[in-house]
């Protein structure tokens, strides 16, 4: 198996962004990510060791967020970002799995490249900003533009993880969000803030694509109904499933989150 993701710089005419490809596969395999406060492609191999059950059957393409996003961007730019790598990669029909703020990208590329997403997989995400997810986003925003690192690293980890989960690995936590850039906060604050407002209630009845949408129970940024009602408003077969004992990062915390994704796009194929 090809545990050594090749990173590479894409420049397209929206914006630059990096992105790790590992797998064997031939079938493409897309992971947009959440908000993170670094550059993901440090941690490619972790995520290629991760989805190591994937390897076989798939070519995955970790593409990470646009490098300089322009000010008072929105989550068309996003999409629109994303569209533009996948064309200068030659992706056609991918599975897409978008987490947090990676699956509202995820939702309006579906929509707008069909191309692009033969199936998608929607993790702690959701259809529409809530008053809460907008008051959390806009505070790590402002903590960002600040520059107070270590507010928002704490501020970060403790509204995705849980308690015990927090309290048991915090020192490897802390230690993945140290050491954060200048660049790297302004980058953070101006994706942050392009996830403000998002409505999808109009996109995805027009989503084609098989849809499964996974939650979480004690969701502190989206709520325990986000995955529900991004099945209910969806005009495509399309289905979600709670974890009620799980937070935010339930990608990172529950055992069988990987097993759920592989399932569902092998099912998706039959």
């Amino acid at each position: 198996m090809n545990h050594n993701p090749a990173i590479q710089t894409i420049s397209t005419f929206s914006a630059q962004c990096e992105c790790a490809v590992f797998g064997n596969g031939k079938k493409p395999l897309v992971i947009l990510p959440g908000l993170s406060i670094k550059s993901l492609m440090p941690f490619a191999r972790a995520v290629a060791d991760r989805y190591q059950k994937f390897l076989d059957g798939y070519k995955i393409y970790l593409l990470d967020r646009p490098m300089e996003p322009p000010q008072n961007c929105g989550t068309d730019f996003l999409a629109q970002a994303a569209a533009e790598a996948l064309d200068t990669l030659g992706v056609k029909g991918a599975c897409v799995v978008g987490i947090s703020a990676g699956g509202i990208a995820a939702q309006a590329l579906a929509k707008s490249r069909p191309d692009l997403t033969a199936k998608l997989f929607l993790g702690s995400t959701c259809a529409k900003m809530t008053d809460t997810a907008t008051a959390v986003i806009e505070g790590w925003a402002r903590l960002a533009e600040e520059e107070k690192l270590s507010e928002l690293n704490q501020a970060f980890a403790q509204a995705v993880y849980t308690p015990s989960f927090y309290e048991r690995y915090k020192d490897a936590i802390m230690a993945s969000l140290a050491g954060a850039t200048s660049a790297d906060l302004k980058r953070f604050a101006t994706l942050a803030r392009a996830l403000l407002g998002f409505d999808a209630s109009d996109i995805l009845p027009k989503i084609k694509c098989p849809i499964l949408a996974v939650g979480a129970g004690l969701d502190k940024i989206f709520g325990a109904d986000a995955a529900p009602q991004i099945a209910r408003l969806a005009g495509t077969p399309a289905r979600s499933c709670v974890y009620q004992n799980y937070g935010h990062a339930v990608y990172d915390e529950a055992p069988d989150y990987l097993d759920r994704i592989l399932a569902f796009f092998a099912e998706s194929e039959e």
